[in-house]
């Protein structure tokens, strides 16, 4: 009786030593999940708002370079959503004895139903300008620069064509969702 009891522990332990070499395996030693359920937070250099409030300075910019980046992006059935992140530089002209600066930035996220673009969503990042008062800046500029990240969700199976646009820069990305 007591080896029949040794000999069931000892399966038993085996398929327990199985089941744990299958899931490090499976997950590259516990640093991703079965079951990916979606990229990691966004890093925010700059804070991200939604709402339109009062954009009195808006003139005071230029943007002179917008670029895209897909950082995660692991679609699959379990999983639609993605990690971009964005870098965005440009110039502030200083009008007066006022400083401007970047306060937050609005993004607006809408479905695309004209076909022509050849794009499903177009996203437009807006930098949101408030200024100071500072009486040495009489018309300088200043060259500003961030880099924020951002979660998109795909809109279909297969290509997602996804249009991004600061000012006058235009950028596509294209994600591909799998079943």
């Amino acid at each position: 009786m007591k080896k029949f009891f040794k000999i069931i522990g000892i399966i038993i332990l085996t398929l327990l030593l199985g089941v744990i070499a299958f899931y490090l395996y499976w997950t590259d030693f516990g640093t991703k999940r079965i079951l990916f359920q979606g990229p990691r937070k966004p890093k925010v250099e700059v804070p991200i708002t939604y709402t339109i409030g009062w954009w009195a300075n808006q003139k005071a910019l230029t943007i002179d370079t917008l670029e895209i980046k897909v950082i995660e992006s692991e679609l699959n059935l379990f999983n639609s959503k993605s990690l971009i992140s964005y870098n965005v530089a440009g110039q502030l002209i200083c009008e007066r004895h006022w400083q401007p600066k970047i306060k937050e930035i609005h993004i607006s996220e809408r479905i695309n139903l004209d076909t022509l673009l050849h794009c499903d969503r177009i996203i437009e990042i807006t930098p949101v300008i408030e200024v100071g008062e500072n009486r040495k800046a009489k018309g300088s500029k200043s060259n500003f620069s961030f880099k924020n990240e951002h979660t998109i969700i795909s809109n279909h199976w297969g290509i997602n064509r996804i249009k991004f646009v600061c000012g006058n820069k235009e950028q596509i990305i294209e994600l591909l969702q799998r079943k």
